[in-house]
């Protein structure tokens, strides 16, 4: 029966990503197909990282709020450095209780045993853990924090399954930048033998600081082969940023007819995410103008999306950073 919840949940979330893609600029005809809770907020730009943490009542109303108007949808915990955070496994139990399959994305800081253990048991249906190198040299240059952290969560992730006899999808997520080409096979090699369940490499927000590495960026897919997730239209995103290292985030937008048929040409965040920040801050995309939260997140949505939306629609780059909250794997 879970299963099955959760493919209606899946179905339904398609065909509103499929809504999106069409273009369509008014929160009135597109609703977001999947919910981000963000617990750390410290690599956001600009004001997206200020304002006044939400306590957890503030969580709970949220929550609840965004479940009347959307329905069960996937929700994709970030908490990056905060796996300590004191509401993570209390927010990951109340969206599990609302029938939400939910995915934690996390550097592996503040997860022992007893941590994953803890989100285990209060219904966490997927993990991905950001692994940038078996060294602690390549790890800081790709994700920062200490590749100690990243190891031992992982293990603690596939302990807590094993032990529980769960139901627990485990990622390991690397993102190309920093010195992660020279390391990059081994992360693989490491991840398959410990266990995990499969390996995502995923665009950084910006084109900087990426490894002009075109050879071991391809021979990633054929190095992964079946256990292997990343999508090609992520690989194809990364050459161009790694071609073109301007800064700005992601690529420059292309427009061809052949892309736009195919959806490549369309920025693929708006419309299709909602995520709400640890300081309550409301967007799709991080690098425009927030929405105003106001009295409920669906009067916040079509009160202020429309410039959000239309902003995005109008946007000269192309973002691959929804690789940053994965889809379920099917």
């Amino acid at each position: 029966m879970k299963l099955l919840q959760q493919k209606i949940v899946h179905a339904h979330a398609t065909l509103r990503r499929a809504r999106a893609r069409l273009g369509l600029t008014s929160p009135l005809q597109v609703r977001p197909a999947r919910l981000v809770v963000r617990l750390d907020d410290s690599d956001l730009p600009g004001v997206m990282g200020e304002g006044t943490p939400l306590n957890r009542g503030d969580w709970r109303r949220l929550l609840v709020d965004a479940i009347a108007w959307l329905g069960p949808v996937p929700v994709t915990v970030i908490a990056g450095q905060r796996g300590d955070h004191p509401e993570l496994v209390e927010i990951i139990r109340f969206v599990h209780r609302l029938e939400c399959p939910t995915r934690l994305v996390c550097d592996g800081a503040g997860i022992n045993d007893a941590a994953a253990l803890d989100l285990v048991d209060v219904g966490l249906a997927a993990v991905s853990v950001q692994v940038g190198g078996v060294s602690s040299t390549a790890h800081r240059s790709s994700v920062g924090g200490e590749v100690r952290d990243a190891a031992e969560a992982v293990s603690a992730f596939i302990e807590a399954k094993r032990y529980r006899g769960a139901v627990l999808d485990i990622e390991v997520l690397t993102p190309w930048r920093g010195r992660v080409n020279e390391e990059i096979s081994a992360v693989i090699g490491w991840a398959r033998q410990l266990g995990s369940d499969g390996f995502r490499l995923t665009p950084p927000w910006r084109a900087e600081a990426l490894p002009a590495d075109p050879e071991a960026l391809d021979g990633v897919e054929s190095e992964a082969g079946p256990f292997g997730r990343t999508r090609h239209a992520a690989v194809v995103a990364l050459h161009a940023m790694v071609a073109v290292q301007d800064g700005e985030p992601g690529r420059a937008r292309q427009s061809s007819s052949r892309q736009r048929m195919m959806g490549t040409g369309r920025c693929p965040v708006g419309g299709q995410r909602l995520e709400i920040t640890a300081n309550g801050r409301l967007f799709s995309c991080p690098f425009h103008a927030p929405i105003s939260l106001k009295d409920g997140l669906k009067v916040s949505w079509e009160e202020g999306g429309q410039a959000h939306l239309k902003a995005i629609a109008g946007c000269g780059r192309s973002c691959m950073h929804v690789e940053l909250a994965p889809a379920f794997p099917r």
